[in-house]
């Protein structure tokens, strides 16, 4: 998966495995394709900086409940990562 507003990215790492996508921001995780997709929301939700639009923040709430992170945390490495 790939964005046209980040670099972020998730790619399939394996064949008929439930776990068998890696995120590029999270990627010590082996995530299902649902998680793949949440973790790419949330990149692009967070591409200028923490928005302040209460729906696109909804979606990021259960973007990182996906995960199974804290939004915070998803939010700080996304953003350290752009900063680098």
């Amino acid at each position: 998966m790939t964005s046209d507003v980040t670099d972020e990215s998730a790619v399939r790492v394996a064949d008929r495995w439930t776990l068998a996508w890696r995120s590029s921001w999270l990627p010590d995780r082996l995530l299902t394709r649902a998680q793949a997709l949440a973790a790419m929301v949330l990149a692009e939700c967070v591409t200028d900086g923490y928005p302040s639009d209460e729906k696109v923040q909804g979606r990021m709430i259960a973007s990182a409940g996906e995960l199974g992170v804290p939004v915070e945390q998803a939010v700080f490495v996304l953003l350290k990562r752009r900063s680098a």
